[in-house]
């Protein structure tokens, strides 16, 4: 193992147990095949070991003991991670899929409120159905709607039951988007319920005694939420802090949530690394008169550590706070051994401690980006921060300060870019300087805090003075995300692939070391053949082929993209406003041009109206374009023409009889059918002759009307039904 990361065994063991996991989820091995795998290697291992022992007396191992070690962690964490999200617990939550039935368990974790529902998942112990109860050891997601006038009494550790009917989590809608079904089985999560309203949820009283969560966290999250309720005025100020520093994002606006995203700041709003160290930073000058006997370093090192795990607990346990926590008190314990600690070897012990209890954070973007930006910052922080010296004159050392914070940010931002373009599909270039300041007046908020929650129990002005010196500088963060933002290119959408994504980070891996070393040479070999394999691998990837029809899911509503090669036509864009992006990002996903313009036919004007392409208002009326002609031939009526494609769009069966297809493709939107209505359609079809065919259900159809339109398309290759969970695709 002289050449496998030498000076880092935990980051070795992290990438063994990081191709395990992955191994577990792209193989379709059962979990008993990796059983059997981590046992041979183990025994293989301990023999080994024996004749290594008389082999070598001085401890030496040979490749083949390391070889076998290194193989029972990959079998080990690849049955952990196989056994999680291949097996069910014995009975399963799915055995009642489909039934009313009341639920009762244990909320697990921070319930997440927005949008008027309330989100939580539950530790189900008991199942009662038609008056019989059934013990169960399974997890649930549930969500609740609240009335608008009523906030969430539901918190982490609170016994409940609840009532309604489960069923299985929906897939991904659309492509390329989020999949609910995958990410909450991953989380041991396999169906859900939907409560109308809280009266459907009943909370027990706690029990008397004691509880971590009910005796401790709860109340310290109570009053440091209280704290800045009490002391910042109501706004975006106050739940900016609140998102920063107790991981409550829920109520932070979307405009905001996208403004820090354009400039790629939005890690300020993440519960990490920098507010441990914070944390940490203070209490260890708290407990410096602790520390002059070793009785007292180990004292404060279980005060420190206890705070630092309390504070995890209380801001949600999110990847991020865990491997920050872990790694601290990894190098903090080191510290009092009197042992060095190296930042990379502590990151990924930290990071193996975590997927050894949940294998699949692996998967969560927040460890994947956690993890860039800590190891950019520990690579690239120094150097970058070298190139402008320190000095004693004050506008040297305050120029080298600046420097320092930049420094700081421009490291995290190299380090974590690529994986936000790969996740997300934007690359911020306004981050590159909107992180100095973001940064800086966002850390300065959270210094202001600290006194905030020391003082407000005690002293009412003096916490007054420090929440609104909190407020100020998180106005001043506020001001420069949003005037950030709004410079043109802030944001460029690029989506890489992985195998980009790999090779930028091995070019400048290489790279880099070259440098350091200055190996200039080196240096431009180890760019010119990244670039390279970038160019071949583009050349080589095949090019899709661009649909001229696509729909949309938009929840009930569904939105149908039509392309005449060089333009697109976007028909619908939901009920409500805000879905301009999803629409845009999947024009992009299936190759087609961004929309240029838009027609409606159950959209409201006002909604269309605000996006920002050429609209045809309600009525009758022919909009041209350069490749093709959007004609309005009712209310509910529409037809585009191209060169090569045309498109009909029908809303009742008696509109769709009143039009003629002459070869075109045809979405027509069901409201009733019954026999009569199979009869009058198969009629219509046989005169018209379409050439393809999608029939979109109504809302109010009934579950045999349904049935019977299923039937109807089953029976004919050319039409089909539309899905809120796939989408049609016409070439």
């Amino acid at each position: 193992m002289r050449y496998f990361l030498p000076a880092y065994p935990a980051a070795r063991l992290l990438a063994c147990a990081i191709a395990g996991i992955m191994a577990a989820i792209s193989m379709p091995v059962a979990p008993l095949v990796w059983f059997v795998s981590a046992v041979g290697f183990c025994f293989l291992s301990l023999l080994m070991l024996l004749i290594d022992a008389k082999r070598f007396p001085h401890g030496k191992l040979s490749a083949w003991s390391v070889m076998c070690y290194l193989s029972l962690v990959f079998s080990a964490f690849a049955f952990h991670a196989s056994a999680s999200f291949r097996l069910t617990p014995s009975p399963s939550l799915l055995s009642w899929v489909g039934r009313d039935v009341i639920l009762s368990g244990v909320i697990d974790g921070r319930p997440v409120e927005g949008n008027g529902l309330t989100t939580m998942q539950l530790r189900v112990s008991e199942v009662f159905e038609n008056g019989r109860t059934a013990g169960v050891s399974d997890r649930a997601k549930v969500v609740v709607r609240m009335p608008e006038d009523e906030k969430a009494r539901f918190q982490e550790g609170d016994f409940v039951r609840v009532k309604g009917r489960l069923g299985l989590i929906p897939v991904a809608a659309n492509r390329g988007e989020y999949d609910p079904r995958f990410q909450n089985r991953l989380k041991g999560i396999h169906v859900q319920m939907f409560c109308a309203g809280p009266w459907k949820v009943l909370r027990e009283p706690p029990k008397p005694g004691f509880s971590p969560h009910g005796s401790v966290v709860n109340p310290l999250r109570h009053y440091l939420a209280e704290a800045l309720d009490r002391r910042l005025p109501e706004g975006d100020e106050r739940q900016f802090v609140k998102s920063m520093i107790l991981g409550e994002r829920d109520y932070l606006s979307e405009e905001l949530n996208d403004a820090f995203r354009r400039t790629g700041t939005a890690h300020v709003l993440a519960v990490s690394g920098l507010h441990v160290a914070l944390l940490a930073y203070a209490v260890n000058l708290c407990l410096q008169r602790l520390k002059v006997t070793p009785a007292g370093r180990w004292l404060a090192l279980l005060m420190l550590v206890s705070i630092i795990a309390l504070y995890s607990f209380v801001t949600g346990n999110a990847p991020s706070i865990k491997r920050a926590a872990i790694m601290s008190a990894m190098m903090i314990g080191g510290s009092t051994l009197g042992r060095k600690s190296y930042a990379v070897n502590s990151l990924a012990a930290s990071d193996l401690v975590i997927l050894l209890f949940d294998p699949f954070d692996l998967l969560n973007p927040g460890f994947v980006m956690a993890n860039g930006a800590v190891l950019g910052i520990l690579a690239l922080f120094r150097p970058i921060a070298a190139l402008v010296p320190d000095g004693k004159a004050l506008y040297r050392r305050i120029l080298y300060l600046v420097w320092e914070a930049f420094a700081v940010g421009l490291s995290a931002m190299i380090g974590v870019s690529p994986v936000i373009a790969w996740y997300f599909g934007t690359f911020a270039l306004a981050g590159i300087v909107a992180n100095l300041p973001v940064v800086l007046f966002s850390n300065l908020a959270m210094y202001a805090a600290l006194p905030l929650f020391l003082f407000h129990g005690i002293g009412g002005w003096i916490a007054s003075l420090f929440g609104a010196t909190t407020w100020f500088f998180a106005r001043l963060t506020l001001f420069f995300t949003e005037w950030f933002s709004r410079m043109p290119l802030a944001s460029i959408d690029v989506r890489p692939g992985l195998f980009e994504v790999a090779v930028f980070y091995l070019t400048f891996a290489f790279a880099f070391h070259a440098l350091v070393n200055r190996s200039w040479g080196r240096a431009a070999v180890s760019v010119l053949a990244g670039l390279n394999l970038l160019l071949w691998h583009g050349l080589f990837t095949p090019t899709l082929q661009a649909p001229q029809v696509v729909t949309v899911n938009l929840g009930r509503e569904m939105a149908v993209l039509f392309s005449s090669g060089g333009e697109t036509c976007l028909i619908d864009a939901g009920r409500r406003e805000g879905s301009w992006e999803r629409l845009r990002r999947q024009a992009q996903s299936w190759g087609l041009a961004t929309p240029a313009a838009a027609a409606s036919i159950f959209s409201p004007d006002p909604v269309m109206q605000r996006l920002p392409v050429s609209f045809l208002p309600s009525g009758t009326g022919v909009a041209a374009r350069r490749t093709f002609v959007v004609r309005k031939l009712d209310e509910k009526a529409l037809r585009i023409d191209s060169n090569s494609r045309s498109l009909l769009l029908v809303s009742g069966l008696k509109r769709l009889e009143a039009q003629r297809a002459d070869g075109a493709d045809v979405v027509f939107w069901v409201h009733r059918f019954t026999g009569k209505e199979w009869r009058r359609l198969d009629t219509w079809i046989a005169s018209a002759r379409p050439r393809r065919m999608l029939l979109v259900p109504g809302p109010f159809m009934t579950v045999a009307q349904r049935e019977l339109l299923r039937r109807y398309a089953a029976s004919r290759p050319q039409i089909e039904v539309r899905s809120r969970s796939m989408q049609t695709a016409w070439y």
